[in-house]
């Protein structure tokens, strides 16, 4: 049996819980939130699988080392002392990145470059030669998150963050990031049981994440990289193995929608669905997302809205407005959600939302808000809902 090793999932704040659930499916062990992260435990092939198959997480760190020291040299002397050789080819490339907190390092900077000093000279002391740095594309990047006075070492496994799923060909202006739409997905409770409708599609990510998610097909199916991949420990035998638990469907009995008015981002968003191959499923076309109605009820309605933060809107308040009237009049019998840092124009939607969350997109603090449509006022259909 394999030794247990610690890992960390990073993610967004607000996605934490889901990112856990997400983890414990998975197999890992002893999930543990924490502030925009999950720690868990697991072997090596959980470490693999949490990066090919997590939709919530933005990278995976494996802890290596946790130490204590009080001074720059005692700091120095531990990372000389971790083997960085196992990881690392003396003709690789690195990169150290590093969080602080109350510590002696006065910047993350000035422990980042005593850490890359303290492997290289490592380096030079067991092959006379050093690996080089390359802090835009490197082989192997090493994480210290460091709070007083202790520290802790990472290897990132991920490289790239994992929201870089590989399907995405042309970015829509305002996008929505591809690991928030799923957590948005997980949240809604969606399980691929009814239809799935984006009428604001934008780059036609939250349509190809629930067509991902329905069909079970991976979060990492299509990219072609990780940072564990250029390690000198890689295991491509355990990988091509987890990659093979995959199960894909090779259909599911609803349909998805995606529409947007502007026929500029219909284009992104057929080119990004074509390059997911997701064109037999995803129907795109140009329509008012104010007159789009349903064509088999229930139905799922989602929408990244613009926020005015990236996409200018002449009257944000009315826009909203109409969004409550489309959803109420046009949707009834369905359920939505909607997303938006505009937390004064989300107020002008008009309807009383069944569930609330805070997100981030990106650097955005959003409200996540979902919405029960039914004909008529709230009141009747509580009390018909209670009778039924």
């Amino acid at each position: 049996m394999e030794e247990t090793q610690h890992f960390v999932a990073k993610t967004f704040a607000g996605i934490e819980p889901v990112l856990a659930d997400e983890l414990a499916r998975l197999g890992a062990r002893n999930c543990r939130i924490m502030s925009r992260a999950v720690a868990f435990e697991g072997d090596m092939d959980m470490m693999y699988r949490a990066n090919y198959f997590c939709r919530c997480a933005l990278r995976i760190l494996w802890r290596q080392k946790t130490f204590k020291f009080q001074n720059n040299r005692q700091y120095y002397e531990q990372i000389f002392d971790f083997p960085a050789e196992k990881f690392l080819r003396r003709d690789g490339t690195m990169a150290v990145h590093t969080t602080c907190a109350d510590s002696i390092f006065k910047t993350p900077l000035y422990a980042s470059v005593l850490a890359k000093d303290a492997i290289c000279d490592r380096f030079r002391d067991l092959y006379d030669e050093r690996p080089d740095v390359d802090r835009e594309n490197p082989d192997v990047q090493f994480h210290l998150h460091i709070y007083k006075d202790e520290a802790q070492l990472f290897v990132d496994s991920s490289g790239e963050s994992l929201h870089k799923r590989g399907y995405k060909v042309r970015n829509h202006p305002a996008p929505i990031n591809e690991v928030v739409a799923a957590a948005m997905i997980a949240m809604s409770k969606w399980h691929g049981e009814c239809d799935f409708i984006d009428p604001m599609c934008g780059g036609a990510t939250l349509p190809i994440e629930a067509a991902m998610t329905a069909l079970n097909i991976p979060a990492g199916f299509y990219r072609r990289e990780y940072g564990f991949l250029h390690w000198k420990n890689f295991d491509p035998e355990s990988w091509n193995r987890i990659r093979k638990e995959a199960r894909i469907a090779e259909d599911v009995a609803i349909n998805f929608y995606a529409s947007d008015i502007n026929p500029r981002f219909l284009d992104i968003a057929r080119e990004n669905i074509r390059r997911a191959r997701l064109e037999d499923f995803i129907t795109v076309e140009k329509y008012d997302a104010f007159r789009f109605k349903p064509q088999r009820v229930p139905a799922l309605v989602m929408m990244n809205p613009p926020y005015g933060e990236r996409l200018e809107l002449e009257d944000t308040e009315a826009f909203y407005g109409n969004i409550g009237r489309a959803l109420k009049y046009n949707f009834s019998g369905c359920r939505a959600f909607v997303i938006s840092s505009d937390l004064q124009a989300l107020k002008r939607v008009g309807l009383k939302p069944s569930t609330k969350a805070t997100l981030y997109n990106g650097q955005l603090e959003c409200r996540f808000l979902g919405y029960e449509l039914f004909e008529g006022d709230r009141k009747h259909h509580i009390i018909n809902k209670k009778q039924s």
